[in-house]
């Protein structure tokens, strides 16, 4: 089993991955089907190293990252209610996170709200102006980006209604403060690992098309960290881009074959979120291609199955439920007006050579076996004194 890594106090942090790449303007209401190509130059990884790293990766961690530092008069906050806003509701793995808020929450006694953000500005936006008019105790967005919606998590702040962006890269327009904070997800580790899979399962010459979210800049941040190891790994591997949008899922598909039919040399596809699997297979299937290889990341249940039974060749997933107990952490410490440690969040990469003993159900999903003794929400009680 992997160690856990350490949660250490918060610290200055620089975010090179997303240097220069500008938020995209409009992104969520822009059509799929951008693409673009990429050859990978230089070499100074090793099949090797890789190989370790892959070994590494399907592993499960010894325990999980909690962080130790306590906190008192956690008990002030019952009767309050805490909201939860996912970009969408389209990804799954936003469901576990939010069956994991509700329990976490309710060990506080606070009342869980939750408002789709349908993947588009206005409803974001309008789930933020209803936080904020229901004196919110804290405001937790999962996956939006501060810049789409930056009137409202201002106005809420303004209020006094302290908000947790996760699932996000941090912006540095808009650092952490006593009112806002970022929890931060391995997306890069994520994709990096898919990337070194294909590398290794094709013997070290790919083509891979990536259906990219333009839901933002993380999702670009993540495939171009995946695409600087992949270019030391895998020199003579070809990375094309499509970009995807969550506001325009019916236009994944033909976008998908389109991009394949162009080039026939595409023998790797990569659903870059599991929200995005579907609608990608049903691109491939299109084509009437058979020695296409099909991966996502950020999988849930539906995507592991589908690990077990062959019709997807690998996935990445982190901890969604280990997050729901992170976020209400972080949002408790906001409104207590205490520090914000750094947070891990587990990752892990499953193939069908791997997956034979994972318990593949929604009880282990939730509890969060799959990356770790599952005995973390024991331990966040204690950190919150209602164990």
């Amino acid at each position: 089993m992997r160690p856990a890594r350490p949660t250490t106090c918060r610290r200055p942090r620089t975010w090179a991955a997303v240097a220069g790449i500008a938020l995209l303007a409009g992104s969520l209401a822009a059509c799929g089907g951008d693409t673009e190509d990429t050859e990978s130059a230089g070499a100074d990884g090793s099949a090797s190293a890789v190989g370790d790293k892959l070994a590494a990766a399907m592993k499960p961690l010894d325990a999980y990252p909690v962080p130790a530092e306590k906190l008192d008069n956690v008990d002030s906050v019952a009767g309050k209610t805490l909201f939860y806003i996912p970009i969408t509701k389209q990804a799954p793995m936003f469901t576990t996170t939010e069956k994991a808020l509700a329990v976490a929450a309710k060990a506080v006694g606070l009342r869980l709200q939750v408002c789709d953000g349908k993947g588009t500005p206005t409803d974001i936006g309008g789930c933020i102006n209803q936080a904020t008019d229901a004196a919110a105790a804290a405001i937790i967005a999962d996956a939006i980006p501060y810049a789409l919606a930056a009137n409202g998590f201002d106005a809420a702040q303004k209020a006094g209604v302290p908000v947790v962006i996760s699932n996000q890269v941090p912006d540095p327009a808009h650092p952490e403060s006593k009112t806002l904070t970022w929890v931060p997800v391995p997306g890069s580790e994520q994709q990096t690992r898919l990337f070194d899979w294909i590398a290794s399962d094709a013997k070290g010459k790919a083509h891979i098309l990536v259906n990219q979210s333009s839901d933002g800049q993380s999702p670009a941040a993540y495939v171009a960290d995946g695409k600087a190891a992949l270019e030391k790994t895998c020199p003579e591997c070809k990375l094309t881009v499509n970009k995807v949008t969550s506001s325009n899922f019916a236009l994944v598909p033909s976008s998908t074959s389109a991009v394949l039919l162009k080039d026939p040399t595409i023998t790797y596809v990569d659903a870059q979120f599991e929200q995005y699997l579907q609608p990608t297979q049903g691109g491939v299937q299109q084509t009437s291609r058979t020695d296409i290889k099909v991966v996502t990341g950020s999988a849930s249940l539906g995507g592991l199955k589908a690990v077990k039974s062959g019709s997807l060749s690998a996935a990445t997933a982190q901890a969604a439920a280990f997050q729901g107990w992170v976020d209400t952490d972080a949002a408790l410490r906001l409104i207590l007006g205490r520090p914000v440690p750094e947070y891990t969040i587990p990752t892990r990469l499953f193939t069908k050579e791997g997956i034979g003993d994972v318990k593949l159900t929604e009880d282990a999903e939730l509890s969060g076996e799959w990356f770790g003794p599952a005995t973390f929400t024991d331990e966040f009680k204690k950190l919150w004194g209602v164990a």
